[in-house]
């Protein structure tokens, strides 16, 4: 029988994995609670004090926020599952916990602007009201995080070792570079 498992490369180790070239440093983010709310997103942001939403490289701060994914839906970090269950709620809105579902990708450094012209086909400066955007090829949320220097990706996760592969490959960055980072 044909073994296929040997045309690809195993997944990164996620708590270790860096890249790093001149200017950027890539990191995957492995503690973030991540949670889908669709429906009435206002009654949800107003219950749960998270002011707005971002959208696309939009900046979001602090350790609870949420981004805008489509016209109903968005993607909430930080919000913990004791203070917001599972499910639908009479305010109108359904919210799941997606845990481990999405890979997230934080990239820092000035080397980020440079990084987002390969990668997306949007303008950085316009980029629109939804985070939910091509990214290297895959579909993904992308925003900034404190700062228009940080910028994080959400990805899910079957695809995240192809879109790792994807900016190994970017002359942005080199395996070299990440090796020495780590030591």
């Amino acid at each position: 029988m044909l073994d296929l498992s040997r045309t690809w490369r195993p997944e990164p180790d996620w708590a270790e994995a860096c890249l790093a070239g001149p200017g950027i440093t890539i990191l995957a983010i492995t503690s973030l609670t991540q949670r889908l709310v669709s429906g009435d997103l206002g009654r949800f942001l107003a219950q749960y004090d998270l002011g707005g939403d971002v959208g696309g490289l939009k900046v979001a701060s602090g350790e609870r926020y949420a981004v805008r994914l489509a016209r109903d839906r968005m993607l909430v970090v930080g919000l913990a599952t004791d203070e917001c269950a599972d499910g639908w709620h009479a305010a109108g809105y359904a919210v799941t916990s997606i845990g481990s579902g999405q890979r997230v990708l934080e990239m820092r450094g000035e080397g980020v602007r440079d990084l987002l012209a390969r990668a997306v086909t949007v303008d950085p400066d316009h980029a629109g009201p939804s985070a939910a955007m091509p990214f290297g090829g895959v579909t993904c949320a992308v925003y900034c995080h404190e700062g228009p220097q940080a910028l994080r990706v959400h990805v899910e996760r079957g695809l995240a070792a192809s879109l790792w592969e994807w900016l190994e490959c970017q002359l942005l960055l080199s395996r070299e570079a990440s090796v020495q980072a780590t030591k």
